[in-house]
């Protein structure tokens, strides 16, 4: 073989594998990969999926935690069949938050149409409730975001003490973006 066609060939693998590496770079940047039960997406940086306990309901697909901000948590459901919709889903939403803030609650951020990275639409909003703790009323923030994906529905709620809330905003955007 001809020194000056190995040559060429080495220059165009070079390139090849670099145009490979920084093609996949901005995936790495956007966390780390999530799956389970037809329901994927990323893990923003110090976020952790936890043991789905039994006693939660059996759309629970992922109990997140972040290991960077104490007390942010967020459950992901995953609701699928044919006489599933966005109205029904957010029903469920909305009585999980009833549930959650008995002393009651309030939106904070009305409805929100967002595109994902994967260019489905989601529409997110935003809680503020009210729970009893300690013989002291606590406010806690619920970011509640919803996308229809090829599987499902799926229905995320991220829960958050008030001082973290841009914090729970900003990561629970990153998460809802990234559903596949």
């Amino acid at each position: 073989m001809p020194k000056r066609y190995f040559l060429l060939h080495s220059v165009l693998f070079k390139t090849l594998l670099m145009v490979l590496i920084f093609a996949c770079i901005p995936a790495f940047a956007q966390g780390t990969p999530y799956s389970n039960k037809g329901v994927s997406f990323n893990l923003p940086e110090g976020w952790i999926p936890q043991e789905i306990p039994s006693n939660f309901e059996k759309e629970v697909v992922a109990w997140l935690k972040s290991q960077n901000t104490e007390g942010l948590s967020l459950l992901v459901y995953s609701y699928t069949g044919k006489r599933q919709n966005y109205s029904g889903v957010r029903i469920a939403g909305l009585k999980t938050i009833g549930a959650s803030y008995p002393k009651g609650q309030e939106m904070l951020k009305k409805p929100t149409k967002i595109k994902t990275d994967r260019d489905l639409t989601a529409v997110w909003e935003y809680w503020r409730g009210a729970v009893e703790s300690g013989g002291q009323t606590i406010f806690l923030e619920s970011p509640m975001g919803i996308v229809e994906t090829k599987s499902g529905w799926v229905l995320m709620i991220g829960f958050a003490p008030t001082t973290s809330g841009p914090q729970i905003e900003e990561d629970f955007l990153k998460i809802i973006k990234s559903v596949k």
